[in-house]
């Protein structure tokens, strides 16, 4: 045997006990993370200029409701032409999973209930169609890029687009932005946050810089979380602010991460996407709405822990930046304080459906005047 042909049969013998070591503990890992799931998040892929989209023609459930997509993965719509037809009024409503409605069903969503108050009251040939095109998972940084590559193909006469601080800021705080170098602070690409679809196509949340190959692994996911977990443990002191109150969004594998600076720079972030959003409509002619909803922590009966005053701050930190940028919006927190405030919560964001009844009939008394022909 030749001294190539030996190293070569070393090289061998020394790689296949690592790819037969790794596939084992990947079919582990996989099995571990999926051994309870009560429905398997299938939901998601990668996308071109964003982390993660909606699949399109996905059929399945989401927190126990059906969900079925079109071809542009959004939820129970129909397949629609990107040119509007005549006597049509098309208005994009975009979000996260809030504006998804996960939790209700697509008909009792705001967006819905916004088309029905509209077309009954409407009279005449006009016709008017609310797309809701939001997503779980998504943030500021997301819409953004979504109507600059697509969603204003689809020649929308309004964007409504909704907030929500304890989240987004804190998705945004993870995510980075690939900027265009023909355009000096204007984004191309979204990457990272805390969302991946893996290689066999689960939507899991671990904390990626994407898109790159290794991240859509069990193996990587399972030990990203647990070093990071490690690392905050071991902190002194720690880098998630521990400020009485704190009530941000997290899936604790990411306290490491989300430093004060950080969450600063989510903020920074979110702000920006939203500067870019306004002013590319403006471009346009296409006006636009932005919607601040509360959290659940607004309207917690103070316990000492100073969560409520916490979340009301996000919230005129958001109405503060909308009124000094000019940009039309809408403080939804009477709106659900009228409705029950912390009793029509889901969870800690996501409203009933009796909280998306009241959205779309602010949201109808808001747009009917400047939508009518």
């Amino acid at each position: 045997m030749g001294k190539s042909l030996r190293i070569l049969v070393a090289i061998f013998c020394s790689v296949i006990p690592v790819i037969i070591l790794f596939a084992c503990l990947e079919i582990a890992f996989r099995y571990t993370e999926l051994r309870n799931a009560h429905e398997l998040p299938r939901h998601g892929e990668n996308g071109t200029y964003i982390p993660v989209k909606m699949n399109s023609y996905y059929r399945g459930t989401m927190a126990g409701i059906p969900v079925s997509t079109n071809r542009y993965g959004l939820r129970d719509e129909p397949d629609f032409n990107p040119e509007p037809p005549a006597g049509e009024f098309r208005i994009v409503s975009m979000g996260d999973s809030i504006a998804f409605g996960l939790g209700i069903s697509s008909q009792n969503a705001y967006a819905k209930v916004l088309e029905r108050k509209l077309n009954e009251t409407g009279g005449g040939s006009q016709h008017y169609y609310v797309i809701n095109a939001s997503g779980p998972g998504i943030s500021p940084s997301c819409y953004y890029m979504a109507l600059k590559n697509e969603i204003l193909n689809w020649h929308p006469a309004t964007v409504l687009m909704e907030i929500e601080l304890t989240n987004d800021v804190t998705d945004e705080a993870l995510m980075r932005w690939e900027m265009d170098p023909q355009h000096p602070g204007y984004p191309m690409a979204v990457r990272g946050g805390r969302y991946v679809v893996s290689w066999d196509g689960m939507i899991l949340s671990s904390y990626v810089r994407g898109p790159y190959f290794y991240e859509k692994t069990y193996t990587y996911i399972e030990l990203s979380r647990r070093i990071l977990n490690l690392l905050y443990q071991f902190s002194s002191p720690k880098p998630y602010p521990t400020s009485p109150g704190e009530c941000y969004y997290t899936l604790q594998h990411e306290h490491y991460l989300l430093t004060p600076k950080r969450i600063e720079d989510g903020w920074a972030r979110m702000f920006r996407a939203l500067l870019l959003t306004n002013e590319l409509l403006k471009q346009r002619n296409v006006p636009f709405l932005l919607m601040i909803m509360p959290s659940r922590f607004v309207y917690e009966p103070d316990s000492g822990a100073h969560q409520n005053s916490f979340a009301q701050r996000l919230v005129a930190r958001a109405v503060d930046f909308a009124r000094n940028n000019s940009i039309p919006y809408i403080d939804f927190t009477q709106c659900i304080a009228a409705q029950g405030g912390d009793k029509v919560f889901l969870d800690t964001v996501h409203q009933n459906e009796k909280a998306n009844s009241a959205i779309g009939s602010v949201l109808y008394e808001h747009l009917a005047a400047i939508t009518k022909p």
